[in-house]
């Protein structure tokens, strides 16, 4: 492994999850806006956490020899 690799994977798992709170967020608020719930939000940002924490689980796990 190349010396500062492992700082690389962290920035590229942060990068990761700030964007699914956008890509999954943003849609979410505007939907919540349009139809007067507050409860789409929330629940989008979670469901967007849950995939990008997936997503990250496969990209950097160890997937032995």
């Amino acid at each position: 492994m190349v010396a500062g690799a492992h700082l690389r994977e962290g920035w590229d798992a942060l990068g990761t999850m700030l964007s699914a709170m956008l890509v999954f967020g943003l849609p979410a608020w505007w939907l919540s806006e349009a139809l007067g719930q507050v409860w789409v939000l929330p629940v989008a940002l979670v469901l967007g956490m849950a995939a990008a924490i997936t997503t990250i689980w496969v990209r950097y796990s160890d997937h032995g020899p």
